[in-house]
């Protein structure tokens, strides 16, 4: 490769040429009006080159194969060139620095379920961050973390299927695990975000790709109720068959007590005679106390029953299925189409409270919404009649003149 060489030329605008080696060898040539700028022009040209031995001109074999290929590209790609190289090798650079301090797919999911742990966060939020965070490891566990795409992010979400049992089967082999609904896709994506959002606090990630990932949308449906016929029905079976659960029961239907506050509840925190239940923080979803009034329909299944403390609830799961299950077996003995629809406890609750008191702000404080009337409105309203309303709040147990025993079939008053 030859150097820079400089010509004093006769031209009428320019005094000095430079001729210098182009790239693929190519001779090319600069104007100059003055020597000192053609002398600058062309140390700078030789030092490029490597004629020099300084800077970027001596270049180990494979920059310079680098330096062939990123040409090749341009020339190959003339209508639509990629960015700059240099922003390119930026990027790179730094997720190439993340990886060297970040950690695998499971090491962040346990320090990210042990610091969430810390803080306080319930069980059963726990729970969910094993469950769901836990799948996304078992498929990427040893993958860095900072490696992981919004690409693959969005087809691990879209492609999840209903979770299969590792125990061994015995005859034909059984179909291929079915799509999960997206409302549970959504709880995954939900999940793994916060997941990634702990891992950038870390330095574990640069940016969180559950961003741009894709977002499954639950369909629209109308929050599922118990009629009141059913309800008296369900609590004349329950009273009948497993009377250790009518207050767990009577809470989340006549109080719109979640179910798994209505797990933690102790009788310490009902007051009758204040017609009160005291919910602190430690129990309800919110992490915020709230107080509930009893209602008279509350009251009548919880007079006989109150005890001066324990759970109001059999604490051990098994148990309170089965008793559930001795209930409804009684009841459809005689009606075969008696379904419960999920969390209808709660929102027959909400359904009824509202229109029967019309306060749609009294409802959302009751319910834990904050005081969110919007939120009641847009699953509540429209679902029931007023009718339905009265003879809801009308139900009482077995004893009371108002409701006929579960054996005669008749309807609530």
């Amino acid at each position: 490769m030859k150097r820079a060489t400089i010509t004093k030329v006769k031209h009428p605008r320019y005094s000095h040429r430079v001729r210098y080696t182009g790239p693929a060898g190519k001779t090319l040539q600069a104007w100059f009006t003055n020597e000192t700028d053609a002398l600058k022009f062309a140390k700078k040209r030789d030092k490029e080159t490597g004629i020099t031995g300084t800077a970027f001109g001596m270049l180990a074999p494979e920059e310079k194969a680098a330096v062939e290929f990123w040409r090749t590209v341009m020339e190959q790609t003339k209508d639509a060139p990629p960015p700059p190289l240099a922003e390119i090798l930026k990027e790179y650079a730094s997720r190439w620095k993340a990886t060297r301090s970040s950690v695998t797919v499971q090491a962040a999911v346990d320090a990210y379920e042990a610091f969430k742990t810390a803080e306080g966060l319930r069980p059963m939020s726990i729970q969910g961050i094993r469950t769901r965070c836990g799948r996304f490891a078992k498929d990427f566990a040893t993958r860095p973390i900072c490696s992981i795409t919004t690409a693959e992010v969005s087809d691990w979400i879209l492609g999840l299927t209903a979770a299969t049992r590792t125990k061994k089967r015995t005859g034909p082999k059984p179909a291929a695990p079915a799509q999960i609904g997206n409302l549970a896709k959504r709880n995954h994506r939900l999940a793994v975000s916060g997941l990634f959002t702990f891992a950038k606090t870390r330095g574990w990630v640069t940016e969180n790709p559950v961003k741009e990932a894709a977002r499954p949308k639950p369909p629209k449906t109308r929050p599922g109720i118990l009629s009141p016929e059913k309800t008296a029905r369900l609590f004349n079976a329950l009273e009948l068959h497993a009377p250790e659960l009518v207050a767990f029961w009577a809470v989340r239907f006549f109080a719109g007590v979640r179910e798994q506050e209505a797990l933690r509840m102790e009788w310490g925190m009902i007051d009758l005679g204040a017609k009160k239940i005291h919910l602190p923080e430690g129990v309800t979803k919110t992490g915020r106390a709230r107080t509930v009034k009893i209602t008279p329909a509350l009251a009548a299944f919880l007079g006989t029953k109150v005890k001066p403390e324990g759970l109001i609830a059999p604490s051990k799961a098994m148990a309170r299925r089965w008793a559930l299950a001795k209930a409804l077996k009684a009841i459809r003995a005689t009606d075969e189409a008696f379904v419960m629809p999920s969390n209808c406890a709660r929102h027959s609750y909400a359904t009824f409270h509202f229109l029967a008191f019309r306060n749609s702000g009294e409802t959302s404080i009751q319910l834990g919404h904050g005081g969110s009337p919007e939120l009641l409105h847009k699953h509540y309203e429209g679902v029931a009649t007023e009718a339905q309303a009265k003879a809801f709040w009308a139900i009482r147990p077995i004893e009371a003149k108002n409701v006929t025993a579960f054996k005669k079939g008749r309807k609530t008053a």
